[in-house]
């Protein structure tokens, strides 16, 4: 910016692929105004990379998951509270492929981690989604897969969560529960087990 010189952030209205106009597809608002004072000092340079981005092991993924969201459900299935529908062993690097199925908008969401886009439509992914993630935006029709490196907790009683972020979607049943287990744990037999997607043998 220049001395005096005022720039305004706007939010035009977004493309998010959306085959209609509804959930705000055609708002316009003024978010943040920058008003730079009449002298300037230089305070330094923007480094070219602010953090280092290690790559994720990929050379031994314990396997992959496909998740295909449609209407209100995830793989066909709305929310249970007594229902797992994946486990995955700590210490393990997994790929959860992610179909938008529909005409819709949607986003996934994953708790416990932060994972990485390899991909978006076979395509590697744009530098504002290459970095760590915990939400993907993904318009009608789009395809990503995750890389997510499960390293830390581990509890066969708690669950966590996925679900698709859009708050209608996922008050109408738009999610799922996951478990982190440690090597040879069993899932407790008060849980419904469905997970049919699973990528090794998790001796239940």
């Amino acid at each position: 910016m220049t001395p005096g010189e005022r720039v305004v952030l706007r939010s035009e209205p977004p493309r998010l692929g959306e085959v209609h106009g509804m959930g705000g597809a055609a708002d316009r608002f003024d978010v943040l105004q920058l008003r730079a004072a009449a002298t300037l000092r230089h305070a330094g340079d923007i480094p070219a990379a602010l953090v280092p981005l290690p790559a994720i092991d990929t050379s031994r993924v314990a396997g992959e998951r496909v998740f295909h969201m449609d209407g209100t459900s995830i793989n066909d299935r709305k929310m249970a509270m007594d229902r797992i529908d994946a486990v995955v062993r700590v210490g393990t690097t997994e790929i959860w492929d992610v179909v938008n199925d529909m005409g819709a908008p949607h986003s996934f969401h994953v708790h416990d981690v932060q994972f990485r886009v390899q991909s978006i439509d076979g395509a590697p992914p744009p530098a504002a989604l290459a970095g760590w993630k915990d939400t993907v935006y993904l318009p009608p029709g789009q395809r990503v897969r995750l890389v997510i490196a499960f390293q830390d907790y581990a509890d066969a009683d708690h669950p966590y969560m996925f679900h698709c972020h859009l708050l209608r979607h996922e008050d109408s049943g738009m999610m799922g529960q996951f478990l982190v287990v440690r090597p040879g744990q069993k899932v407790p037999a008060t849980w419904k087990l469905d997970d049919s997607g699973a990528p090794d043998d998790h001796h239940h």
